[in-house]
């Protein structure tokens, strides 16, 4: 019985990959297909490393409807939301403040907070006081806009 060259466990004859870690094995051992196990742990150890990163990014709907009209990556540690031109996210209104909320990167989670803006900031239809930690599909409303936090 052919051994692993990764791990050194015996395997079937007729296998291209080891049952147990996954390994090819040596191409003059093997020319049958694998069992869908083995490939399904094959396929996921093979996925490129940024199938594998989570993205944060808020998408800015419509004032008019539900569409969306724009996404933004949240790639800083600081994003900030208002109606200045210098901010990450900038939304033309005068219900908008010009520096009316931020969103923080804190490792893999993400808050948002109000920064002392004229109408405040809603999460879920809530207004947010303090900071409040932010979960994929989470509705933020800035003045008029709604956007839509999304962690994938």
């Amino acid at each position: 019985m052919p051994r692993c060259p990764h791990c050194d466990r015996a395997n079937d004859q007729e296998s291209r990959f080891c049952k147990h870690c996954g390994a090819g094995m040596d191409a003059s051992q093997s020319t049958a297909p694998t069992d869908e196990d083995t490939l399904i742990i094959r396929l996921f150890d093979e996925r490129p490393k940024e199938a594998v990163t989570r993205r944060a990014r808020v998408w800015l709907l419509d004032p008019d409807g539900e569409h969306v009209s724009r996404a933004c990556e949240l790639e800083g540690e600081i994003t900030v939301i208002g109606r200045h031109s210098d901010c990450t996210i900038s939304l033309p209104s005068s219900t908008v403040s010009r520096h009316h909320a931020q969103i923080r990167r804190e490792g893999n989670q993400y808050f948002l907070s109000d920064t002392n803006s004229t109408n405040g900031t809603l999460l879920n239809r809530e207004p947010v006081i303090g900071e409040e930690l932010l979960h994929d599909r989470d509705e933020i409303g800035v003045g008029i806009y709604r956007l839509i936090f999304r962690y994938s």
